[in-house]
């Protein structure tokens, strides 16, 4: 199990600092439905149409999902 820190650190070296729906979909390995569910209560920015996350808020969604798992 990866660290909050392990995971932010892999988003940010492949996406940077603020992801795109369709980058957490790509990363998750989910569908269109799924990664809407996921980053529902994420906060975002609008860059046009385009929702973006940033990088920690992902990681630290991803991780606490991961202590639920367990």
């Amino acid at each position: 199990m990866a660290s909050k820190t392990e995971i932010r650190a892999e988003l940010r070296e492949l996406y940077g600092n603020v992801l795109s729906q369709s980058q957490v979909k790509e990363y998750l390995g989910k569908g269109d439905h799924q990664t809407a569910a996921f980053v529902q209560d994420l906060p975002f920015t609008r860059d046009g149409r385009k929702k973006r996350f940033l990088a920690i808020d992902v990681a630290r969604k991803i991780y606490e999902q991961q202590q639920t798992a367990i």
